[in-house]
């Protein structure tokens, strides 16, 4: 269990700094010039993040089963290789703001803070999904049951939904044209990841699954 924390600590700290050197501008007078107030608060908000989604796993850590449902590793065992793929591609939303600004007419003040607004928003909803879904898996047994508390009452994959608005958020706070055509290809996956995902909580949940799929939308309220 410490293992993985550690490495998976180190994966995200590891992750930010890398992020945070894609905006310095090495050859210029002020190099630090576009770790501009929109920046930081986008990498504070997404280190607290991280962090409270690490220590909130702790205890699912616990097995090996439990990690993999945690981090829905049962449903496709390729999740992880487009993950990390479009990981790397976000690096490039912060090199465009960073050094090109592609396009510079997408750099509005008003439409940053509304990212940087909703960063918040999708942080905090971030952490209320985490906490329920901790107090989930650190049950003895398993539940006969699937989650219908806390964001779960609203949306059947609240966590797959904050991580849409994040990217869009991340586009607008770096004004980047590339950064929503990202959102796209998160979407795409994210949606086809919850393709795979419903169909193992219905082998696993049977008819509860599908009472409660009945009356909860997937992943905008009302919507979808």
């Amino acid at each position: 269990m410490k293992h993985s924390f550690w490495k998976t600590l180190a994966s995200s700290l590891g992750y930010l700094a890398i992020a945070v050197v894609c905006l310095i501008r090495w050859n210029m007078h002020d190099p630090w010039q576009r770790i501009d107030r929109f920046a930081g608060g986008y990498f504070i908000l997404r280190l607290i993040g991280s962090l409270h989604s690490i220590i909130s796993s702790l205890g699912v850590f616990r097995s090996r089963q439990l990690r993999e449902e945690w981090w829905s590793l049962h449903s496709d065992r390729t999740w992880t290789r487009w993950v990390m793929l479009l990981m790397a591609l976000d690096l490039v939303v912060f090199l465009d703001y960073g050094h090109g600004q592609f396009t510079p007419w997408l750099a509005q003040p008003l439409l940053q803070i509304a990212g940087v607004v909703l960063y918040a928003i999708v942080t905090v909803w971030q952490i209320w999904t985490d906490e329920y879904l901790a107090h989930y898996f650190s049950r003895n047994g398993q539940s006969l049951l699937p989650m219908n508390r806390g964001p779960y009452r609203f949306v059947r994959h609240p966590r797959y939904a904050s991580a849409i608005a994040g990217k869009a958020a991340m586009a607008l706070i770096f004004a980047s044209l590339f950064g929503w055509l990202l959102m796209l290809a998160w979407g795409m996956l994210l949606l086809n990841k919850i393709a795979l995902e419903e169909k193992h909580l219905r082998n696993l949940f049977g008819s509860n699954y599908e009472s409660y799929a009945q009356t909860t939308a997937r992943v905008i309220p009302g919507i979808y």
